[in-house]
């Protein structure tokens, strides 16, 4: 099957989709990657449908048609659309999913009385969020869980059967990062061998299912650490095909302030500097979208 690139039938240029996650969150992220769009290279951005926000997060994606806006599925550290009659032990009273990445990893994996209780959950998602968006190109997921085993099997069946085209698949070039940037080593090198092999399964059984993603792949090991240096840095290395980058931007507007590193994400995709860098290596900013409409005509 081929990649994004080769679905564009442009292999021989330099596509970038820039993405920010968590829209839906609070104000503060909404804002951040509203801004990042309209005064910065962010192109698409990913739809937490529970978030406490989520309703003002639509309301922007309406103003703001040129942004593509696609699914950030949860089932760790966030809220659920069904409540726990519907979910049972998934969730707590509340609607809320544990917090604790890896014990819900493994509770998902053996505990298989779960399974069809996510994917009521995760249908249940995908269905808020052609009712708050309108149009859905792309899946990805909150801390990368949509590669968990179990919730690939379902998120890739769920893309078919609702003609969503598009899922994240987060594999970085681990040495292109590191001959930027070589804080945090030994958990970069975990990162990578774990996404490396959950992202080698997803893509088997999505490509099988005629689902794409991008060639390429950036903001997994960085994610928290990002600077304009490193971000012009991947920039230059970016190869031809279908890339994304994606961050976690939030701007402080009178509420909870956002950390410092996601103010600073603002910063960066609106940097001058960060623009120049996309013209120098002749890059052309694109989107989820664009490669969703080109695989549907392929």
């Amino acid at each position: 099957m081929p990649a994004g690139g080769e679905v564009l039938g442009l292999t021989r240029v330099k596509l970038l989709i820039v993405n920010g996650d968590d829209f839906g969150h609070s104000q503060e992220v909404n804002a951040g990657i509203v801004r990042a769009h309209r005064e910065g290279i962010l192109t698409s951005a990913s739809l937490m449908v529970a978030g406490e926000a989520r309703d003002d997060a639509a309301r922007l994606a309406r103003d703001h048609p040129s942004l593509d806006v696609g699914l950030h599925a949860v089932v760790c550290q966030g809220r659920s659309v069904l409540t726990q009659d519907e979910l049972g032990a998934l969730v707590d009273a509340r609607g809320r999913f544990p917090n604790k990445a890896t014990l819900t990893g493994l509770r998902l994996f053996f505990d298989g009385k779960l399974r069809s209780k996510l994917a009521l959950e995760l249908g249940a998602q995908i269905e808020k969020h052609l009712e708050l968006v309108g149009y859905l190109n792309h899946v990805d997921g909150h801390l990368n869980f949509h590669v968990h085993p179990v919730i690939a099997d379902i998120l890739v069946e769920l893309a078919v059967k609702y003609q969503v085209r598009c899922v994240r698949l987060p594999r970085e070039a681990l040495m292109t990062t590191l001959r930027l940037k070589r804080n945090n080593l030994p958990s970069k090198i975990t990162e990578a061998v774990i996404f490396r092999a959950l992202s080698r399964r997803t893509r088997k059984k999505m490509y099988a299912k005629g689902l794409r993603s991008t060639d390429w792949l950036f903001g997994l090991h960085q994610s928290g650490h990002l600077s304009e240096d490193y971000v012009i840095g991947v920039i230059g290395r970016l190869r031809r095909g279908v890339t994304e980058l994606y961050f976690h931007p939030a701007m402080d507007v009178g509420g909870t302030p956002p950390s410092p590193a996601a103010q600073f994400e603002v910063e960066i995709l609106t940097s001058p500097r960060v623009r120049e860098a996309l013209d120098m290596h002749g890059v052309r900013l694109t989107t989820f979208a664009e490669l969703a409409n080109a695989s549907a005509a392929s």
